[in-house]
This record gives C-alpha cells, sequence and structure tokens, in this order.
C-alpha cells in the first residue's frame, strides 16, 4: 500500500501518507487536529481494519509532534482523545 490522500479539515490541510512503515495522518496546526478527535468514535471500526492487517498509524501534528495510535496507542493519544482509551 502506498499513495497520498489531501484535503481540508475546517479549511486546513490534512495529508494522508501510506508506505511501507504504515499510515502517517498529519495535520498542519494544533487546531485542526484537536478539531477532528470528536471523529474517532466513527473511524474506531477502520481503525480496527489497519489493526487486524498489522499497519501502524501515527499523527503528525505541525510538524514536530508524532503519536501513535496502532499498534500501541502512546498515552498522550489516550488522554487526548478519550475514543482510543477504549479501543481494544
Amino acid at each position: 500500500m502506498a499513495g497520498r490522500l489531501a484535503g481540508t479539515v475546517d479549511g486546513r490541510p490534512v495529508v494522508i501518507d501510506a508506505d511501507g512503515a504504515g499510515l502517517k495522518i498529519a495535520f498542519t496546526a494544533f487546531r485542526t487536529a484537536w478539531a477532528t478527535r470528536g471523529s474517532v468514535k466513527a473511524l474506531l471500526p477502520v481503525l480496527g481494519v489497519c489493526r487486524r492487517a498489522d499497519v501502524p498509524v501515527r499523527v503528525t501534528i505541525a510538524g514536530f509532534l508524532t503519536l501513535e495510535i496502532l499498534p500501541n496507542p502512546s498515552g498522550l493519544a489516550r488522554i487526548v482523545v478519550p475514543g482510543l482509551a477504549s479501543f481494544p
């Protein structure tokens, strides 16, 4: 799996990169990342598919903060996005 998908959230750019290392979701600003945290519950089935396929998922915010979502959500990710705490 490889490729890039670019879009916007609240008018700010978001990029999803897929390569041999897994998926990386890049937000250019903290504000954009914060706005999307409410959508995590809807994305849990997709994260479940990624977990079963052993696809690592990371989120990068503002180019310098990277949080691991899969295979083991980081402690900070679980605190900031409560929906991840209930993720198996």
